[in-house]
């Protein structure tokens, strides 16, 4: 992104940037600290789209947000390299399943798939986070992350 700066005399500085996707802001910082932010959807158009006024502390209020300050977004390939490699099933335990009756701990879900229960649902009520000694009825719905393979293992023992 190219940013463009000029002096507006007795007034204060102009900044103006070109958008990636197209367009522009222009934003204008008054001496005494008032902001002034126009967008146009167009360089070379002559009124702007949306304008807005902003006192120095709002303008440092919306500054610290657009910094990532109090919340940092996953880049779209780092959030796509996450999805590729882990997942979230939820996954029925058949009556017949080894896990039945056993607990999270007796049934060793987590050495044998490598995947691991974050959840239950056991009818209307959903068990989040259990405990190691909560044990695994049929009918559940387990909740499990891990990669496609560790679930598709867990699944298989659901199954069994």
């Amino acid at each position: 992104m190219q940013v463009k700066t000029s002096e507006l005399p007795g007034i204060g500085r102009k900044y103006t940037l070109d958008l990636s996707r197209g367009g522009q802001i222009v934003i204008i910082i008054h001496h005494h600290g008032l902001r002034e932010v126009y967008y146009f959807k167009e360089p070379d158009d002559d009124e702007p789209s949306f304008f807005s006024q902003f006192s120095d502390e709002e303008a440092r209020q919306i500054g610290t947000l657009l910094l990532g300050v109090d919340y940092q977004p996953v880049a779209e390939d780092k959030m796509e390299l996450l999805l590729k490699s882990v997942r979230l099933d939820w996954i029925k335990v058949e009556h017949d399943s080894c896990l039945a009756n056993k607990t999270i701990l007796e049934s060793k879900i987590r050495t044998m798939t490598g995947s691991t229960v974050i959840g239950i649902q056991r009818g209307e009520k959903v068990i989040g986070s259990p405990d190691i000694h909560e044990k695994i009825l049929p009918g559940d719905t387990l909740m499990a992350i891990g990669t496609r393979d560790q679930t598709k293992s867990l699944e298989t023992m659901c199954r069994l």
